[in-house]
């Protein structure tokens, strides 16, 4: 029975040591990986190097672009977004062209990466309904006429068969 009791409390012991050893990780060098958000922002994820978890305290961000034709953008602070946790986003949009953009934290530890973006004019959005394209308004309003009438009718067919059998 000691031996249970002792065996038990062994492994419980053991399981913590286990399961805690990946928030003992956290902390330390942090690794920045940059992306374009597909028009003219500068996306940043953090993650620790060690286990690749999110870093949840601030990171102080910045990045500095530079065109191939020397043009220099910078350095333009980055700000935590509300997408979600350790994503941050450039407060300055790019200008349009091929850049070379260097990002750099300062807190909660120094990290620096450098990436080549081609930052682009964001594409609007086409309205459903344009002049070229009236097609699409007249099925936006048809189609849910038809229906209704199609579901008006089975549904009178239906209380006719019921006040005829009875």
């Amino acid at each position: 029975m000691i031996r249970r009791v002792v065996g038990v409390a062994l492994a419980g012991v053991l399981a913590l040591f286990l399961c805690a050893g990946t928030a003992w990780a956290h902390g330390g060098p942090i690794e920045l990986q940059v992306q374009t958000d597909g028009a003219q922002g500068v996306n940043v994820t953090v993650t620790y190097v060690r286990d690749h978890h999110m870093v949840s305290e601030e990171v102080r961000l910045s990045y500095t672009a530079v065109s191939g034709t020397g043009e220099t953008v910078g350095p333009v602070p980055m700000v935590a977004s509300s997408e979600g946790q350790s994503f941050y986003q450039s407060k300055k949009a790019l200008p349009v062209g091929n850049w070379t953009v260097t990002v750099t934290a300062t807190h909660p530890s120094p990290a620096t990466t450098t990436i080549g973006i081609t930052s682009t004019k964001p594409i609007e959005a086409a309205s459903p309904v344009s002049a070229e394209n009236p097609t699409v308004g007249v099925f936006a309003v048809v189609v849910p006429v038809i229906l209704a009438a199609a579901a008006l009718t089975v549904a009178f067919a239906i209380r006719r068969r019921r006040t005829r059998a009875a």
